[in-house]
């Protein structure tokens, strides 16, 4: 069965009432499989990431971090002042992917042999971290040709580099998620599920709709079936672990 995660944004009132933490166990008891914790949902300047960390293994749930960062600089170059801060926490979660948006990639001139470096000297043998990219709602960030064009290079430079596949993304850059999924699906190795509609002149993220025609499951028809299956929209309801375990199950069986 398909392994299937929860972000905490998408169990945003427990994360803004009690912190992160409320979310593990809702996610343990609701079925998932793993947890994306997010950097920008932390109340404290100075988070307890091990506590944190601690309850997510005992929970034995697989632990992603997401810290809402661009890769690379508007003139090409790493973003390393953003990444020395990012990755110390990353570890300190037990994080298997730290995720990022791409941010700023110029074939040729970013410096893929300098992240290379870079990530070997700040990320153990020893440690399971790997870095993911996801398209994200710009329109450097969530290009096809561009996020297809760093994936390329990334292989050929010898990173192991997978994309997180974000379904309801490709409308705010106005780019088919169809089209999307079959030129990418070889680098897929972590996928957001949303779904996104225009509601008064804006888009809005809303949960997956249940028929069985729907879009976001022919998107995943095209992507590899291997990876997790990711949460990443308003889980609400009076009994949200309910509603949370019920999409869990929805999800996986898709």
């Amino acid at each position: 069965m398909t392994q299937v995660f929860t972000t905490t944004a998408s169990l945003g009132p427990l994360a803004a009432d009690g912190g992160q933490e409320l979310c593990v166990p809702v996610a343990i008891a609701a079925g998932c499989a793993g947890i994306e914790i997010r950097r920008e949902l932390f109340r404290e300047e100075t988070p307890r990431l091990d506590d944190l960390n601690d309850l997510i293994k005992k929970g034995q749930l697989v632990s992603v971090y997401s810290a809402p960062i661009e890769l690379w600089n508007a003139d090409g170059s790493l973003n390393v002042e953003k990444l020395d801060v990012v990755i110390p926490e990353a570890l300190s979660v037990g994080a298997v992917w730290l995720k990022t948006s791409l941010g700023h990639y110029k074939s040729g001139v970013s410096d893929l042999e300098g992240l290379k470096k870079y990530w070997k000297s700040h990320v153990s043998d020893t440690d399971a971290l790997e870095l993911t990219v996801e398209n994200d709602q710009t329109l450097h960030g969530g290009n096809v040709a561009k996020l297809r064009k760093f994936f390329e290079d990334s292989q050929e430079a010898g990173l192991f580099i997978q994309m997180t596949f974000d379904v309801g993304n490709w409308n705010f850059t106005e780019e088919e998620a169809m089209k999307a999924a079959a030129e990418l699906n070889k680098y897929v190795g972590y996928i957001h599920l949303k779904h996104v509609e225009k509601i008064d002149g804006k888009l809005v993220t809303l949960a997956l709709p249940e028929e069985k025609d729907s879009l976001w499951r022919s998107i995943l028809d095209l992507l590899p079936r291997d990876v997790p299956r990711t949460i990443e929209f308003p889980v609400e309801g009076e009994d949200v672990e309910g509603v949370l375990r019920k999409y869990v199950s929805m999800i996986s069986e898709a």
